[in-house]
């Protein structure tokens, strides 16, 4: 796998070389086989190993988490957040563990199940013959494979939920500097916008990359990839353990400094949404939301009434040789301009 490139409208398409992608499995082959008795035999876990841990079996564990594939960053036996994601990734995918159960830490159980064999498939094989990527939203986890090895697999952060699993709405001000499509606009652009958290399934393709920062009106996304109009996969400092973005695939930003480098544009994109399959999507469900006006937000209309001057005339009759007197008031009302803030274009959601 090559470099995505740079900020480039052309879409480069995949190699000559590499057959038309067909699904071939909708199995999760993905599984742990315990060690045989012919394998050496795994030594027990000294202690319980969890973030803000340090020592030489913290390094295994980092050691064995990059064999897999997982990116925990440096083998340096300190039990970091990077470590912690990627623990949260293995717990998910390979002890299928239910998300809000993940817990990133290393038990003995754990321990075994991570130094054991361990056998990660992609869900739609390739028969080798192609690179691709997976989603899954229902575990947040993705890998990228090549040819069906993964090459990389990493926690995620999607669309945000609602009480009901339902992508939940957003309504913020937000400055940007990308379109709907995640093209660069050539002034930033502020406006009060809503729109759905959504992160379709479907299949997609990696369409564009940008190496840098793209502020959207969903926020700051780092070295983005995008595959679903202003959806990517991204960098950000922010990937909880659950879905909390607008609706692009949050990874950490550690692994976006070379994800570029681990994808191909044209490359297919897989999402599974965690009720049909990816090529079982309508075309409506797996477009993204579009933003619309904040209603909530003050749209005035610039007035300014003019100046009102009131005389009032007082005469007073004489008690003595005076001249009347004859006394003025004089009441002056402004009204100041008010802020106008009008309606933008709609831009897809992300972030």
């Amino acid at each position: 796998m090559g470099a995505a490139g740079n900020d480039e409208e052309a879409q480069l398409p995949p190699s000559a070389t590499v057959a038309p992608f067909v699904p071939a499995s909708t199995a999760n082959p993905t599984t742990t086989t315990p060690p045989s008795s012919t394998t050496a035999p795994i030594p027990p876990l000294s202690t319980t190993l969890f973030q803000g841990v340090q020592g030489p079996e913290v390094k295994a564990v980092q050691e064995r988490l990059t064999e897999l594939g997982f990116d925990p960053g440096p083998a340096d036996g300190v039990f970091g957040l990077m470590t912690t994601q990627s623990v949260w990734a293995f717990e998910k995918l390979v002890l299928q563990t239910p998300r809000a159960e993940a817990d990133g830490v290393i038990d003995q159980a754990t321990w075994e199940a991570l130094m054991g064999r361990v056998n990660i498939q992609p869900r739609r094989s390739t028969n080798g013959q192609a690179d691709h990527t997976e989603v899954y939203l229902e575990e947040q986890v993705m890998i990228a494979f090549e040819k069906d090895v993964p090459v990389l697999i990493t926690h995620i952060s999607t669309g945000e939920l609602d009480a009901e699993g339902e992508p939940a709405e957003y309504c913020e001000e937000a400055t940007y500097d990308t379109d709907a499509q995640g093209r660069e606009l050539e002034e930033p652009v502020t406006k009060a916008i809503c729109a759905l958290a959504k992160t379709p399934g479907g299949v997609f393709e990696y369409e564009r990359a940008v190496t840098g920062t793209r502020v959207s009106p969903l926020g700051a996304m780092w070295d983005p990839v995008y595959f679903n109009y202003g959806i990517a996969v991204h960098g950000a400092l922010n990937v909880p353990l659950e879905p909390a973005s607008h609706g692009c695939v949050r990874i950490p930003m550690h692994i976006s400094e070379y994800f570029q480098d681990v994808i191909e544009l044209g490359d297919q994109i897989l999402v599974w949404n965690g009720e049909d399959e990816p090529e079982d999507v309508s075309e409506r469900e797996s477009l993204p939301s579009f933003d619309y006006p904040d209603p909530s937000a003050t749209t005035t209309t610039t007035t300014t009434l003019p100046e009102t001057t009131t005389t009032t005339t007082t005469t007073v009759a004489p008690a003595t040789t005076q001249r009347p007197t004859t006394t003025t008031t004089t009441t002056t009302t402004t009204v100041a301009p008010a802020t106008t803030v009008a309606p933008a274009p709609a831009a897809a959601a992300g972030g």
